[in-house]
């Protein structure tokens, strides 16, 4: 019925009675707010009901930023996976993680960062200033304390290596690159040995072990669990070593993931730190989740525990930094890399 049908139909209804006229100019009323387009403002129960804000809305439909971690069996990171500690934390900020691996050592880890298949993944020193002189798109967002006591020289018992020096002639097995041919170049440095009078035989950990058991090869360069692996269940002796060259591991980050989602990578590397700081105050809980996730047995886990630093994910301090540096400037005089890398402008950026 249109406006002036109504109006003609309510002028013929005078004489009807009141209630009627009520009714019809509650009608003619409502027709002219639907014809105007305009909404009731009384009272009712309508407008009890409030709106979804905007800011709840987009939370509700944004995606969430995924965080992908590369890790090393046995590591920080992959007892914080076991633990669900950042996906518990970090899903209420609408961050996702993705964990990628796992790997026996860094130099795969890295890999994985070059190629973004992950974000970030942290490992040895050596390997990640090696992968920065190879000129990987990644920076140093935090590091985790150096173990002196941690890497060793292993040989069987009844080999006739008995000090550093009788290595002369023989061959040991390295990970190219990585801590432990920076531990058996600088000792032969130090010794005054010509590293040329030692054969370096290039190897992963776990490909290592075979290798070195079948006597292959008469040393091996490395650090736990592999030497305690070495000592319990092949009877290996470490060499005295004639110093301490202690390493440090590396937090790194592919710099696009940086610029992309920096407060989601960084809510992470919080995360991390606390969990270290966690496993440090409950050293017992800390065995045992890294028993779990490394499925050693538990005299090499217990092995590996006397020897093991304790833990952390700091940001870099100026010590950190030169002691860097000077590996950085050694492993490039050395020949083990080509490029010097600058340590400094290596580190990501703050904000």
């Amino acid at each position: 019925m249109s406006m002036k049908q109504l109006n003609r139909w309510l002028s013929n209804s005078q004489k009807g009675s009141g209630k009627t006229i009520a009714y019809l100019l509650i009608a003619q009323s409502c027709l002219s707010l639907l014809l105007s387009g305009c909404n009731p403002t009384t009272t009712n129960a309508a407008n009890n009901i409030k709106p979804v804000s905007d800011q709840s809305q987009t939370t509700a439909l944004q995606k969430p930023t995924v965080v992908k971690i590369s890790y090393i069996k046995g590591s920080l990171s992959a007892i914080v996976k076991d633990r669900g500690t950042l996906e518990r934390e970090l899903a209420p900020k609408n961050i996702k993680i993705e964990w990628v691996g796992t790997f026996p050592s860094f130099a795969p880890v890295l890999e994985t960062i070059n190629a973004r298949s992950s974000d970030l993944g942290a490992g040895g020193d050596i390997a990640g200033l090696s992968a920065l002189s190879g000129g990987i798109n990644a920076c140093i967002i935090a590091y985790r304390p150096a173990n002196k006591n941690s890497e060793g020289i292993v040989v069987h018992a009844d080999s006739p290596i008995r000090t550093f020096d009788d290595l002369v002639g023989k061959k040991v097995i390295v990970n190219r690159g990585g801590i432990s041919e920076h531990l058996l170049l600088k000792l032969l440095e130090k010794k005054k040995i010509s590293k040329e009078q030692v054969k370096r035989v290039y190897m992963k950990p776990d490909e290592a072990l075979a290798a070195w058991a079948s006597r292959h090869v008469d040393a091996w360069a490395v650090w736990d669990p592999w030497v305690a692996t070495a000592e319990l269940k092949y009877k290996a002796r470490q060499i005295p070593l004639p110093d301490t060259v202690p390493h440090y591991s590396l937090y790194m980050v592919h710099k696009d993931a940086l610029k992309e989602k920096s407060a989601a990578i960084r809510e992470v590397i919080a995360v991390l730190s606390r969990e270290a700081e966690w496993l440090n105050q409950n050293p017992q809980e800390a065995q045992k989740l890294y028993q779990k996730v490394t499925e050693l047995p538990s005299d090499v886990v217990n092995q590996t525990f006397k020897r093991r630093p304790v833990d952390g994910v700091l940001p870099l301090d100026e010590k950190v930094i030169n002691d860097l540096q000077d590996a950085a400037n050694w492993i490039q005089e050395q020949g083990i890399v080509e490029k010097k890398v600058n340590v400094r402008s290596s580190l990501c950026p703050q904000s």
